[in-house]
């Protein structure tokens, strides 16, 4: 049994696809997204399309939440706002509707070991950045499980706290370690590694100019970083 894990699209579309034929490669057997289908890039609906395509059990991210129910609002970012605001007249109704009923939370077991995902963290599943984990952060929220995986920060982890491990996919749409290429999470039941995967950036810069979004947007895809990094 061989499990992937993909977070943070953020409407990269070319980024996804070039995700989910190494996935096809590695003869994965079940995919599962942490969230964040919309937010940054202009090809939500191809994003969101692929994903109800394949049946791939997604969830809620803080993307997604603005979009759906905050008006595209991210109080802490000016730009994000903006964005999903564009996003919000541009999505297809279906797809907002399917993004709307997006779980918090998804488990699955694997072998001897119990997983638990969220796109954020334990006290708010949608919206907590996940910076430092130690044994007490599961204590105090009383983990029942042995794996907690969340996306959101973008950054690769792979962290034992005490009797826990702690698992981040980084970011298919947005990487921001100072490697452009898209990643994800691959995991067996005797291992857990991280795999990068080339992609046509160009392809994905052009469609936002294409749009009139500002270069700033897209430019640092070419760099692997963070807006504003």
């Amino acid at each position: 049994m061989k499990i992937a894990i993909i977070s943070d699209i953020h409407g990269n579309f070319p980024a996804l696809q070039a995700v989910l034929k190494d996935i096809n490669t590695e003869g994965v057997d079940q995919v599962y997204c942490l969230g964040d289908m919309v937010g940054y890039y202009c090809m939500i609906d191809e994003v969101i399309d692929t994903l109800r395509e394949r049946e791939i059990p997604s969830l809620m991210g803080n993307h997604d939440y603005a979009l759906c129910f905050s008006n595209g609002v991210i109080e802490r970012s000016k730009t994000c706002t903006h964005i999903l605001g564009r996003q919000l007249r541009e999505i297809r109704p279906d797809n907002r509707e399917w993004l709307q009923r997006r779980p918090a939370g998804l488990e699955f077991k694997l072998a001897a070991e119990s997983y638990f995902c969220v796109h954020g963290g334990l006290e708010d599943p949608v919206d907590e950045y996940i910076n430092k984990v130690d044994e007490d952060y599961f204590t105090r929220h009383a983990f029942v499980h042995d794996v907690l995986i969340s996306g959101h920060t973008h950054q690769l982890r792979n962290e034992k706290a005490g009797k826990f491990t702690y698992l981040n996919p980084g970011s298919v749409g947005q990487p921001r370690d100072g490697n452009p290429e898209a990643a994800y999470l691959l995991i067996t039941e005797t291992a857990k590694w991280h795999k990068r995967v080339p992609y046509e950036v160009d392809r994905v810069a052009d469609a936002m100019k294409e749009k009139g979004y500002e270069p700033y947007i897209y430019e640092i895809l070419y760099r692997g970083v963070k807006i504003g990094g």
